[in-house]
């Protein structure tokens, strides 16, 4: 059966489904290098090193866990909480010859099970937004990492606190794209010492993601019928809500936090 939601999403953006980051308003970048070096961001934060083993927390096919092996020669354990992403995730790490280096488990990240300490860091790479319970998902990472072990996870908030009629109002294309709620940027350092983190650096990369939102709305304009020809009205849902003028909102952003067990 066909990830109508992955398809649509390789369509119109790119085969990394992560934001892109533009360096400056002449950046005019492709999606590809652009979310390639949000990607190349998140790996320079964690610091991973060869030998080190580190926890990912992914939703598809790896993409990231992928990244981060070949550049830090880690040893990466990626928990996914579907289970036939993590076969392919896995069908794809054989492929690659990287099974030895890179495996995928199917687990809930609300209980992850591994013992207490048994990773040098964790990442979460625009994960958190569609887990539900933030601080949960962050309690298991402060557990299972190593006392001082970098955590790193990049999620979508409000700049500021939007007005409760203006989320109302995307509440539609937030569910779409299953995610739940939006942190603020500013409460964001007591939801990670709510988890036993203690924050090393906050990153508002809002301005250097900008671009992204108005990016796949070409590329949705640019496949629409094609899409919505092969794989129908669930690919017409995901179009349409990414298409809403309510997509683009300046009020929210992107954030990439830094902490320390």
């Amino acid at each position: 059966m066909a990830d109508v939601y992955h398809e649509v999403m390789r369509a119109i953006w790119d085969h990394n489904l992560h934001f892109g980051l533009w360096t400056s308003e002449e950046d005019e970048s492709s999606n590809r290098i652009a979310a390639e070096r949000m990607t190349a961001l998140h790996i320079d934060k964690l610091g991973a090193w060869h030998g080190s083993r580190v926890l990912d927390l992914g939703r598809r096919v790896g993409t990231s866990a992928f990244r981060l092996a070949e550049a830090s020669h880690a040893d990466i354990v990626s928990v996914s909480p579907f289970a036939d992403y993590v076969s392919r995730a896995n069908s794809r790490a054989e492929a690659l010859f990287v099974d030895d280096q890179v495996r995928f488990v199917h687990a809930d990240p609300h209980q992850m099970p591994f013992p207490d300490d048994s990773f040098d860091a964790a990442w979460a790479v625009e994960t958190l937004p569609h887990l539900g319970d933030r601080v949960g998902v962050l309690r298991e990472f402060a557990r299972v990492v190593k006392p001082s072990g970098l955590v790193v996870v990049s999620d979508f908030v409000q700049r500021r606190p939007v007005a409760d009629g203006v989320l109302d109002q995307i509440e539609s294309i937030l569910t779409t794209y299953d995610i739940e709620e939006l942190p603020t940027f500013g409460g964001y350092p007591k939801l990670l010492a709510a988890a036993g983190l203690q924050v090393v650096e906050l990153l508002d990369l809002s301005n250097e993601t900008r671009r992204t939102v108005p990016r796949m709305q070409e590329g949705a304009r640019m496949h629409y019928d094609a899409l919505v020809a092969e794989h129908g009205e669930e690919a017409r849902r995901y179009l349409d809500e990414i298409l809403s003028p309510l997509a683009i909102q300046p009020s929210l952003g992107y954030l990439l936090a830094v902490a320390r067990v």
